[in-house]
């Protein structure tokens, strides 16, 4: 790794706001190993297990930070089982140490460089829980990277076509004009993210343009809601349906003034289907 004068560790969890000891104890871990990390707190407000709440705040703040910077990630509901522990390297210059449980498969498109299974406890907090991984383990990985140790001593190769696959749904039918999602994220105004990806009005990877106004249908649990596509709430009646390009690129259901996820009935990994 080369020298900058702050290198940073990224902690994720789902600790939740009774978790804060837990969190102290992991950083506490990284500052008796390396002292001079900074260490910033991503969100330890994920739902309770949910891989794709954690993947969708990784795969949109990652990029922001300086190169380098080291992500743990401890959305881990197979604590203490056999899945495995991993510590990777993407071609962009960012780090990542968290379970095999899905979690990566859908946080980064870049290409990961180097991936290592992390077995050597040499590294490991001794004597080691059982039931967190994410202070005796990951967290000293974490700061002995930064300390200048290469991921190879922590483990062997991990073969990447082990990789778990994330369960987020994605189908479209172009023809049809019917997309499949899910709902990736539901902040506290209760908008919901989509995993559809949406440049200049564009639908990636297709040529399906959305128009400023068209008319959106939305099926949640066999119910059809209705809303219009806008960029900006004040464009629709306080209380209506609107959908638009959230700040991360993705298509967002939205109430102006309102909040979607309880009154349409819906939460982060819910699968639905937009009918443009």
């Amino acid at each position: 790794m080369s020298d900058f004068s702050q290198k940073i560790i990224c902690l994720l969890t789902d600790f939740g706001s009774k978790g804060q000891h837990y969190i102290a104890s992991m950083k506490a871990v990284i500052f008796k190993i390396n002292s001079t990390v900074k260490i910033i707190d991503l969100s330890h407000q994920i739902t309770p297990y949910s891989i794709i709440e954690a993947s969708y705040i990784l795969k949109t703040t990652y990029k922001y930070f300086p190169k380098e910077t080291v992500f743990i990630i401890v959305v881990d509901p197979g604590v203490g089982s056999s899945r495995e522990i991993l510590a990777l390297k993407i071609n962009s210059d960012y780090y990542f140490i968290g379970p095999n449980n899905g979690i990566f498969s859908a946080s980064f498109t870049d290409k990961i460089i180097e991936c290592v299974e992390i077995q050597n406890d040499e590294f490991f907090i001794k004597p080691t829980s059982n039931t967190f991984h994410g202070r005796d383990i990951m967290a000293p990985i974490g700061a002995y990277l930064l300390s200048g140790i290469p991921l190879h001593r922590f483990g062997p190769k991990f073969d990447l076509n082990n990789l778990k696959e994330s369960s987020v749904i994605y189908n479209i039918n172009i023809k049809k004009k019917i997309i499949q999602c899910s709902i990736q994220y539901v902040d506290s105004f209760g908008n919901g993210t989509t995993n559809i990806q949406i440049v200049n009005n564009t639908i990636q990877n297709t040529d399906l343009i959305i128009k400023e106004g068209a008319k959106i249908s939305l099926v949640i649990r066999g119910i059809t809601y209705e809303g219009f596509f806008t960029s900006h709430f004040l464009n629709v009646p306080i209380k209506s349906i609107l959908f638009l390009v959230g700040s991360t690129g993705f298509l967002e259901i939205s109430i102006n003034q309102g909040n979607a996820s309880k009154t349409l009935g819906f939460d982060s990994g819910e699968i639905i289907t937009i009918k443009l």
